[in-house]
């Protein structure tokens, strides 16, 4: 493994279930979220279950990308902010396993990319592997800082 990688990849599990700079990680986060408060829409704002389908997607777009698969990305567009299903136990549980799925499968694939991919253009859009990877990381960041103040405003 080479240094940019072992750095993007530690990023993405600080994130995720380390001890990151922004605050509680993904796992911890998440762990604290009940499937009543998954779906709760707060002033018509996209719920918890749905913010966290969105992050699914996104990170699916990535790994499709550096598998070089045939998805389209206006496949990952048309699944993007789907409606707020209804509540449903199984459903937060099964979501929340495909976030960590989705964790498992970018580290292994990261971990083995060799560093000159970071600088290959991503299929259909303007900018590398390198941009992409830690703007995956940003955006995970970005709707867990909308979670935590979710999880927040239904707690008190």
């Amino acid at each position: 493994m080479d240094n940019e990688i072992i750095r993007i990849a530690t990023l993405l599990q600080e994130a995720y279930e380390g001890e990151p700079w922004f605050g509680r990680p993904a796992k911890a986060l998440l762990s604290e979220v009940n499937s009543e408060m998954a779906f709760e829409q707060i002033n018509g704002q996209h719920s918890i279950i749905q913010l966290v389908q969105h992050m699914i997607n996104w990170r699916r777009f990535t790994i499709s990308r550096m598998e070089a698969t045939n998805s389209k990305l206006h496949h990952f567009e048309q699944h993007d902010w789907q409606p707020n299903p209804s509540p449903d136990e199984q459903l937060w549980q099964q979501t929340v396993a495909q976030l960590d799925d989705t964790q498992e499968k970018l580290l292994t694939i990261i971990k083995k990319l060799p560093e000159i991919f970071l600088n290959t253009v991503v299929p259909e859009r303007n900018y590398t592997f390198y941009k992409l990877l830690h703007g995956i990381i940003q955006h995970d960041i970005y709707h867990l800082g909308q979670i935590a103040y979710i999880v927040k405003v239904l707690k008190n």
